[in-house]
């Protein structure tokens, strides 16, 4: 195997990878690495999860890798999971992750699984790997353990939903935990808020008891400002996670995604105008001539106008574009529903909203935390 050497810059964020003839320095041989390996659950355990359990948790650990190297502090490990027989051709990041093991709760895991769409009291098999790195830029030091399979059986979960809130440095409620800021529900474990980040710092987390510091997520290692994988703290007696650095995000408002079932993150410039057109309002389907709405509040519009029966009206942001836009799902109707986002001009548009059956003047509101939109006669 042909061999390379790392030079002193590796720890410096510098190129990872020259070749041994070029500088005399240590050699890494990839062929004297040792993979990580899954050692926690054994290959083969079954696990029927019960409501009974939600919060006890689940662990995965796996042994360190070696490359062979003295002083090689920056290993890193990459935990996936996949549906038996894919060959994980779509894993499912679930770590990013110096440490040697991962935690999670029987309900979260519980939740995925109805999220993949398996029927509650089906037995599914999972394979779960772990890989480590020295660095994302190059797959050269990417050591893969063997594959496990886990098999689960989920549980039906009860139809509820327990608010989750949203502070930190970075939002309008600071640190206080009593006054942080409440997540619309939407898909089961997701939260979504437009709210305003960067005025005074640049730091957000997420709580499910307001005026306690557990349950909470933080960021695992490897995340952005954008996106990335959330880490859990169940109870008091587990470390608090790094907080979710917004340090690049400019001073607005941001659409913010806490999935707490998938572990996941998103944060997303959001539009502070907003605008309706359409053959229900006077300015027709022209989009250089929508119907300016006032912002009340980050993520919330709202406009009193005359609109026309048996006609048509739709939302956008940018003047003379049709996207971003905004539409209705196929459950909405003139008095309220979801909004379908159209983030490009390369989706398709979605369906009109229909107009009142009268004609007449109507207060329409418009929340872009939960997408959703409500008329009422005036």
């Amino acid at each position: 195997m042909k061999k390379f050497a790392i030079i002193l810059a590796l720890f410096f964020g510098a190129s990872l990878l020259q070749s041994c003839e070029e500088i005399d320095n240590p050699v890494l041989d990839m062929s004297q690495t040792v993979a990580p390996q899954i050692i926690s659950p054994a290959d083969g355990s079954y696990v029927v999860l019960s409501q009974e359990m939600e919060d006890e948790p689940l662990v995965i650990e796996w042994s360190p890798a070696s490359y062979g190297l003295a002083n090689l502090a920056d290993v890193r490990y990459l935990l996936q999971m996949d549906r038996a027989g894919n060959n994980f051709a779509n894993p499912v990041d679930l770590a990013n992750t110096s440490a040697t093991s991962y935690e999670t709760t029987v309900g979260a895991v519980n939740q995925r699984l109805l999220n993949m769409d398996i029927p509650a009291g089906e037995e599914v098999q999972l394979v779960y790997r772990v890989f480590s790195y020295l660095s994302r830029a190059s797959d050269y030091t990417y050591a893969y353990s063997p594959m496990v399979t886990l098999g689960f059986t989920p549980y039906e979960d009860f139809v509820y939903v327990k608010p989750i809130y949203m502070l930190g440095s970075g939002t309008a409620a600071g640190w206080n935990n009593t006054a942080a800021l409440e997540m619309y529900p939407m898909e089961e474990g997701k939260f979504a808020l437009v709210a305003r980040l960067r005025a005074d710092g640049d730091m957000v987390k997420f709580i499910s008891v307001l005026g306690q510091w557990a349950p909470q997520w933080g960021a695992q290692p490897g995340g952005t400002s954008a996106e990335g994988l959330l880490a859990y703290r169940p109870t008091e007696d587990v470390p608090d996670p790094n907080p979710i650095l917004i340090t690049d995000l400019a001073v607005g408002d941001y659409r913010v995604v806490a999935d707490t079932a998938n572990l996941t993150y998103s944060i997303k410039k959001a539009t502070e105008v907003l605008y309706v057109l359409g053959s229900a309002t006077t300015a027709g389907w022209d989009n250089t001539a929508g119907l300016p709405m006032t912002r009340e509040a980050p993520g919330k519009f709202s406009i009193v106008t005359t609109l026309t029966a048996g006609e048509a009206f739709k939302f956008f942001e940018v003047p003379g574009q049709w996207a971003p836009q905004y539409g209705r799902d196929e459950d909405g109707t003139w008095e309220s529903g979801n909004l379908v986002f159209r983030e490009t001009e390369s989706v398709p548009d979605p369906p009109d909203i229909p107009a009142p059956p009268n004609t007449g003047s109507y207060l329409i509101e418009v929340n872009l935390s939960n997408r959703t939109y409500k008329l009422t006669a005036q």
